[in-house]
């Protein structure tokens, strides 16, 4: 499977992607992106095995992507575990391009971006999974650190782990 962009509404409802999308427009105040302060994956304990988190870093005068965070079901589907490194590595030359325009796409739009691909890593490209990339602010000022949830494509939350399904309703056919 090749990467491809995809409608919220074409990943099934109780993916994780879609749950915390949810969640990152209930906590998005203003026409700018939610503050980092407002979106804590902890209120949706079920996703955080699928959440990662980038911050954007200076590295001599090159903007990059540095992984804070790798969620445990991540580290499994990946089999590496990117906190500390940099985007890019790990990946196929192909993948690490495709991630890096979706988080230059984000950071000037502002908006999330969803898409359906193979897990872009030697080995592991038999993997097919959802990702949900959503830029977040640390000040309000700038998008500064980019939240996003990657899960198999079969990946399916049970209704008792769903705390965001409230808002989910809503935003869905705010979208129609």
């Amino acid at each position: 499977m090749t990467y491809r962009v995809v409608g919220l509404t074409e990943i099934p409802q109780n993916h994780p992607v879609v749950l915390f999308s949810a969640y990152w427009f209930e906590a998005k105040e203003t026409d700018f992106v939610p503050l980092r302060s407002a979106v804590d994956p902890m209120k949706i304990p079920a996703i955080i095995p699928w959440v990662l988190l980038l911050e954007r870093v200076d590295v001599d005068g090159v903007v990059k992507f540095r992984y804070r965070l790798t969620g445990t079901g991540c580290r499994t589907i990946f089999d590496i575990d990117y906190t500390g490194k940099f985007l890019g590595e790990g990946l196929t030359p192909d993948g690490a391009e495709a991630r890096l325009r979706e988080f230059r796409e984000v950071s000037v739009s502002g908006n999330p971006i969803y898409s359906s691909s193979h897990l872009p890593i030697a080995e592991r490209e038999y993997i097919n999974v959802y990702r949900g990339v959503f830029p977040v602010s640390l000040t309000g000022a700038e998008i500064d650190q980019i939240f996003v949830v990657v899960a198999k494509e079969d990946m399916a939350l049970q209704k008792s782990e769903q705390k965001a399904r409230p808002v989910l309703g809503q935003l869905l056919s705010n979208m129609r």
